[in-house]
């Protein structure tokens, strides 16, 4: 082994990252090469510096007790936005799947039929009663849309959806 494939390996040398071999050529090298030792020295000195200095800081009160709080607010927030996300992009994406499936144009003509039919029997049952029940009939249908229109809308709004394009 060089100097040059030492000097690139001598970082996962001293993290201990290299397997058994390339550990022994590294170490081969080390008895053949001062330049690539002493490198090697300086390092280990240089980690050890930093290790004492980061542990001789002191540790605020609280801070682990923040750090905590933190991650499990930070888990609960991205566990309700996935299920808003999943929820959305299920909503989006179950019609294109209807589309796709084999099976899509003998459930369209089975809600076609079924449609058709509960058609004519309201047709039936309409001419039957009076006009007031109809008029009723559409006042009631009227507020329906339009509470349910205002109930989507809210949900969009509450619904960031830059959270699923992150």
């Amino acid at each position: 082994m060089g100097c040059q494939q030492c000097m690139e390996r001598i970082s996962e040398y001293l993290d201990h990252e290299l397997s058994t071999t390339e550990c022994h050529d590294i170490e081969a090298h080390f008895e053949e090469c001062s330049h690539c030792l002493n490198l090697k020295n300086e390092l280990n000195a240089l980690c050890e510096a930093t290790r004492l200095s980061i542990e001789s800081i002191p540790v605020p009160p609280g801070l682990t007790d923040k750090i905590i709080l933190s991650i499990q607010a930070e888990k609960q927030r991205t566990s309700k936005n996935q299920w808003l996300t999943a929820i959305f992009l299920l909503l989006i994406s179950s019609p294109l799947l209807l589309l796709l499936t084999r099976a899509f144009t003998r459930v369209f003509y089975l809600l076609y039929v079924i449609g058709a039919a509960i058609w004519r029997s309201l047709i039936t049952l309409l001419s039957a009663v009076s006009p007031w029940f109809i008029l009723s009939l559409g006042i009631f249908s009227v507020i329906v849309v339009i509470t349910s229109t205002f109930v989507i809308k809210k949900l969009i709004h509450d619904f960031q959806l830059n959270e699923v394009f992150q």
